[in-house]
């Protein structure tokens, strides 16, 4: 999920309802809030509280809402966990704080260890996303090494092109921790290697199209779903030729879902970039 912002970067909490109410509507079953799409990590502790309450309020039970409380302090994610487990969150979610170096497979199991067991009520998926945080640890080996020793422990938000992983982590632990895939433009093969969840920022704006690829591949119709996966990766493939936050929050606003800029350092699209921008993805055929 975006965080909507105004143009002098408030929080402006107005454009939730709408878009939860859209993404109810085409079949989006579940919520990732404060993530990186989120930019929580950018936001005060309180402003991540307002956009928390607002998804779940938003929601209003209908569908689960996993919440990122990833901080720098354990003492703050702590108290960001706390606050989305008595605001109705379904599980919370975190990578470790960043700036020291976790240098083993021991130290991260120990880290998440920390974070983890600060509450009881609901699960844990830890946020693998090794090309912001460094941490290019196996995680298979990770569950492997963790084992049954923490039980809050629900799963891996995998954010991660390392396919092979993954697939090594579905099947040989499947049956106990929930893998979310979370890269969008390798949605196709990550489906093929036994995904059946994804987290995604794209999601926001392209849901009937993953549906379209799912749906195909289920009956066995490999051109078609790689024809709609080729579109896919198309429109993603020309969003990143901008700063992937800012391009993305641009397209909320060509959809009708109008969450402001992001936050600074990261700067919005110039109005040519805008345009040309909004041209080149109607030739697509993303609108």
């Amino acid at each position: 999920m975006f965080s909507p912002f105004d143009k002098d970067g408030y929080v402006d909490l107005a454009p939730i309802p709408k878009l939860v109410e859209h993404l109810i509507s085409n079949d989006i079953n579940g919520l990732y809030a404060m993530g990186s799409t989120g930019e929580g990590l950018s936001m005060t502790v309180r402003q991540r509280m307002e956009v928390t309450d607002a998804y779940i309020g938003a929601v209003n039970g209908r569908i689960p809402v996993i919440v990122n409380v990833s901080h720098t302090s354990y003492d703050a994610t702590e108290e960001l966990t706390k606050h989305a487990v008595g605001a109705g969150a379904d599980a919370v979610s975190a990578t470790l704080p960043a700036y020291y170096t976790v240098s083993s497979i021991d130290q991260l199991v120990l880290a998440v260890r920390k974070i983890a067991e600060c509450q009881d009520d609901v699960p844990f998926i830890y946020y693998h996303i090794p090309g912001k945080t460094g941490l290019n640890f196996k995680m298979h080996t990770f569950l492997e090494k963790i084992g049954d020793t923490l039980p809050q422990l629900g799963g891996i938000k995998y954010t991660s092109g390392a396919i092979d992983d993954f697939m090594m982590c579905q099947q040989i632990y499947g049956d106990r921790y929930k893998m979310f895939f979370g890269v969008d433009e390798l949605f196709l093969p990550a489906l093929a290697m036994g995904a059946d969840s994804f987290v995604g920022s794209t999601y926001n704006f392209m849901a009937p199209t993953y549906h379209n690829i799912t749906e195909k591949y289920a009956k066995g119709d490999q051109q078609g779903a790689k024809a709609e996966y080729f579109r896919a990766v198309r429109i993603i493939d020309t969003l990143l030729g901008y700063d992937g936050l800012a391009s993305q929050k641009a397209i909320m606003k060509m959809s009708g879902h109008d969450f402001g800029p992001p936050r600074s350092p990261l700067q919005p699209l110039a109005q040519n970039e805008y345009d040309t921008f909004y041209q080149n993805l109607k030739n697509i055929g993303l609108f």
